[in-house]
């Protein structure tokens, strides 16, 4: 098994509900992190970009039916939890290629859209 670990996970806003969320990781024995700015694959998760686009609005002060919100949740609860599944074997797929220090990208999306590079699935 490969001994480079997550440390830091950013999840920035594209503008819209898009977001782009990257992982910081690195073996144990580095201190610093290579950056790459790359976007390692692009997917296609609705539930998951509509459930952070409730957090994003709720962080910029702006409403959100609270009540809604949760009964969407609720209903789409194992959809989302698949969505997050996806994303964190990806990460896990990639980590298991690498040996050095790095940043895994993804390009998380609501709608079906042109790849930004080639999908590692």
């Amino acid at each position: 098994m490969n001994n480079v670990k997550p440390f830091k996970i950013v999840i920035e806003w594209s503008g819209t509900e898009d977001f782009y969320f990257s992982c910081d990781y690195r073996s144990p024995d580095l201190d610093q992190v290579t950056k790459k700015s790359q976007i390692n694959a692009t997917r296609t998760l609705p539930f998951m970009t509509k459930a952070m686009g409730n957090v994003f609005r709720k962080l910029r002060k702006e409403h959100i039916s609270f009540p809604m919100f949760l009964i969407t949740l609720a209903f789409n609860h194992r959809d989302l939890l698949h969505e997050i599944d996806q994303l964190l074997l990806l990460l896990h797929y990639h980590l298991e290629k690498e040996k050095d220090s790095g940043t895994f990208s993804c390009f998380i999306t609501s709608t079906e859209t042109a790849s930004l590079s080639s999908n590692h699935d």
